[in-house]
This record gives structure tokens, sequence and C-alpha cells, in this order.
């Protein structure tokens, strides 16, 4: 087995996030999760990512961990394979860094008001009822400490946009979004699909900002059928598709 992939959860989470995709991906892959959470930019991350990866390696990265990886693929195009962006952005819209500099406040003043706060936005509409469910997430987001996200968050507000990244990327790249997240607009997906060559946008039906584990089973479905589309596992695609972006969905 020589693929090996680079999971990247988004700021407050952690390994969990990422879990079914790792499990269902193991007949494919290796997989490590990798937690960027001491670190103070974007570049301090990514140079934690390409420290500790191997030579060459596919990435996926959640939220920020897609902020990320938008980072890592354009450093180092010759390492990376296939890129998995999942409800992430390429543009700073107006409020934002307000917004993630209020969240922080709140987050050290009350750290678990901030995040049920926050957790209502976070999901499908739907969820909202499986309270199971929703339990369950609320106690993993408490997992990281305050301090953590919070400094997760001020390396976010201090470089949001990833533009200038896009056009460096090579890896071959599938951009991924929750049909009805309210954090990330399903525009700034499509955004990173134009911008990077020969990419491609699956959007999740009935999926939030949480995709990896509102639609678990979807997102590793995509996942799974990218990387056969790999050579030496059904073919590549055609440099005529290569040339603009394609949309696939996903139920």
């Amino acid at each position: 087995m020589s693929e090996h992939i680079v999971f990247i959860p988004g700021a407050g989470a952690r390994e969990w996030l990422w879990r079914h995709q790792a499990a269902d991906l193991a007949d494919l892959a290796t997989s490590e999760v990798m937690v960027l959470d001491q670190q103070a930019s974007r570049a301090e991350m990514a140079d934690h990512v390409l420290t500790r990866a191997p030579e060459f390696f596919s990435l996926a990265g959640h939220s920020l961990g897609g902020w990320v990886a938008q980072e890592v693929a354009a450093r180092a195009p010759e390492r990376v394979s296939a890129l998995f962006l999942c409800d992430t952005w390429a543009r700073m819209q107006p409020g934002t860094d307000e917004y993630l500099e209020e969240f922080c406040v709140q987050l050290l003043r009350d750290a678990d008001a901030a995040l049920d706060a926050h957790f209502d936005r976070i999901l499908h509409e739907r969820r909202y009822a499986d309270k199971e469910f929703c339990d369950r997430l609320r106690a993993w987001l408490r997992e990281m400490p305050g301090d953590c996200h919070v400094r997760q968050l001020r390396a976010l507000a201090r470089d949001y946009a990833t533009g200038p990244l896009l056009s460096r990327i090579r890896a071959d790249t599938l951009v991924i979004h929750g049909r009805q997240d309210r954090v990330v607009a399903e525009e700034e997906a499509r955004v990173l699909a134009a911008g990077i060559s020969g990419a491609a946008l699956a959007l999740i039906e009935e999926s939030g900002h949480c995709t990896p584990v509102e639609q678990p089973e979807a997102l590793s479905s995509v996942m799974r059928l990218w990387l056969m589309r790999k050579p030496g596992r059904g073919g590549s695609p055609s440099p005529a598709a290569q040339s603009q972006p394609r949309r696939t969905y996903a139920p």
C-alpha cells in the first residue's frame, strides 16, 4: 500500500473529526491525523505538516485544516498527490475577522457558553433533532483546551485569505462542501474549484459545516471515488477534463 493520507481537522476539532474516513479508506491508504493547535500561523502549521509527513502523500483538510492544506500543497506541489478541501474557503468575507476575535474573547471568558453559541451555526438544521449526536459532538468539541482553540482562531484572523496560493496548487484536487453550510458559503467552494487547475467540486446534501461527521459515509464515498481515479486505480482524468472545474454531487 503506497498511498498515505494526512488528515487535518478544523479549528477546535481533534482526531475524532476524521475517524470515519480514516477507517473507511484504510484498504486504500495508511493515514494519520495532524492536530495543529500549537502553531501561531498558517506558515508554522504548514511547516509542521511538511516536516512530519512522508516524502509523498495525499492531504485532506476540513475548515482550518483546508486553509492549511492549501498552503502545504502550494509550497510542495511535488509532494502532494491528491488534495481534499472540505468546508473551507479562499476569501475573507466582511465581518469575519471581527467575528473571530469576538469568538476568541468569549472562549477566554466562558468557553462552554462560547461553544454552545457557536454550535447553533455549524450543523444542518435537521441534525439538531438528533440529541445523541449533538451531545456527542458537544463533548468532542470540549476536548480542545480553550487557549489552543484561541491560538488557531487568531492565526486564521491574521492570514485568512488563500487566493494567491491557488494557482500554485498542482495536486489532483477535490473541493467538498456541505450544501447547507452556514459558516462558509458555498460560493467559497466554487471559488476554490475554479481557481485550482483541474479541480472538481462535490456538494454534499443535508450537511452544514461539519461534513466529516454530519455525512461521514457520503464524504468517504466521494473521497474513495477520487482516489480510485489515480493512475493504477482506474486511470486519471483526460487533459480536457482537467482543463475546467467539474462538479460532482453526493446524496
